[in-house]
């Protein structure tokens, strides 16, 4: 198989030759690297042209991601196709191991990404916590019910061009500027999701990444809302095309969107997007959303619990702590150190009502 890996760089004049670097180090003889900058102002052109002759780079005015990966297909020729984050890097041996489990009706074979800093030394973890099975069926029924399923960032994905030529030819909501929000929302309903629990990519971490929430960040948690919301519309869009039942309002009663619901409404209740919601609700909605997880291990829903028990009712500075850290790559043994700080001090406190 041909193996396209597709680079889409916007000011990451700190991190894109590194990511390009880590692109032509992937063992395996039949691959094309190709480059596309989305109107950086920074030098990241002249970085790039370094590189002339090994991979092919195009500089375009500016869209977003998504155009970026368009244009990038649309120049490619691989049956695999990998989104690198222009900040992220591949290991060596990434496509033997794809190689290794695919199969036809693969829309994606997914993988681990090591959690590195912005000088690129190991944080010591790696990300998602992926089920014991690798069952794509249950997946996908899992996920029309729940529209979640543990799934990397995008550069953790080795995509099949045929699914990503079909979801690219859906008519979607003009305010998804994403990839991930296209391909990780399609991907278990257009194909076989499959997974490698071992390590073949690493995710930086650093301000400037979109994952990096190093301070409350309230107008961010909403983004992701929004997002959700989106994602649940384009479901609803993919479903309608291949034939499948329209799941009916998912997107509530999804574990992973009601984490950052309940965080949203804690943070800044006066700005939070759902009028409707109340604190008792949105918990006892988080709570059964989590027993209906099966696509995660039953000691990280156990620690979901606990958090949500914990910043509904801890003191205001524990519940800041912890939201930060749910939703920053901070270790987990920090993480289960703060909660079981939050949740000691629960003895003598009351439930509040709002905020």
């Amino acid at each position: 198989m041909r193996l396209s890996i597709i680079i889409a760089n916007h000011n990451y004049r700190d991190f894109v030759a590194a990511a390009i670097e880590s692109a032509l180090a992937v063992d395996w003889p039949d691959k094309g690297v190709i480059v596309v900058d989305d109107a950086s102002t920074d030098d990241s052109r002249s970085i790039i042209e370094r590189f002339n002759g090994s991979v092919r780079a195009y500089f375009r005015p500016k869209s977003n991601q998504l155009g970026a990966h368009r244009f990038g297909f649309e120049q490619s020729s691989g049956e695999v196709i990998i989104f690198l984050d222009a900040d992220d890097l591949l290991e060596p041996e990434v496509m033997k191991e794809v190689a290794a489990v695919w199969r036809p009706g693969v829309s994606k074979v997914q993988y681990r990404m090591n959690l590195i800093d912005a000088a690129g030394a190991q944080l010591g973890s790696a990300l998602p916590q992926f089920p014991a099975k690798n069952d794509p069926e249950k997946l996908r029924r899992s996920y029309l019910r729940t529209t979640a399923y543990t799934t990397p960032p995008g550069s953790g994905n080795a995509y099949s061009r045929d699914f990503i030529r079909q979801a690219l030819a859906l008519e979607t909501p003009s305010a998804i500027p994403q990839s991930d929000a296209l391909f990780l929302t399609l991907a278990p309903i257009f194909g076989d999701v499959l997974t490698i629990r071992r390590p073949l990519a690493r995710y930086r971490i650093h301000p400037a990444s979109y994952g990096g929430m190093r301070s409350l960040d309230a107008a961010k948690i909403r983004t992701r809302l929004e997002q959700d919301i989106q994602r649940g519309q384009l479901l609803e869009i993919g479903c309608r095309r291949i034939g499948l039942p329209v799941p009916r309002d998912a997107v509530s009663r999804s574990m992973h969107h009601l984490q950052y619901r309940l965080a949203s409404y804690l943070i800044e209740p006066e700005e939070h997007p759902f009028g409707e919601d109340t604190l008792f609700g949105l918990l006892a909605r988080l709570l059964w959303s989590v027993t209906r997880s099966a696509q995660m291990p039953p000691r990280d829903r156990a620690i979901v619990a606990a958090w949500a028990v914990a910043c509904a009712a801890a003191p205001r500075r524990h519940r800041q702590s912890l939201i930060l850290w749910r939703f920053s790559a901070t270790s987990r043994p920090a993480v289960i150190r703060t909660l079981l700080a939050a949740l000691s001090s629960l003895r003598s406190i009351r439930l509040p009502n709002r905020a």
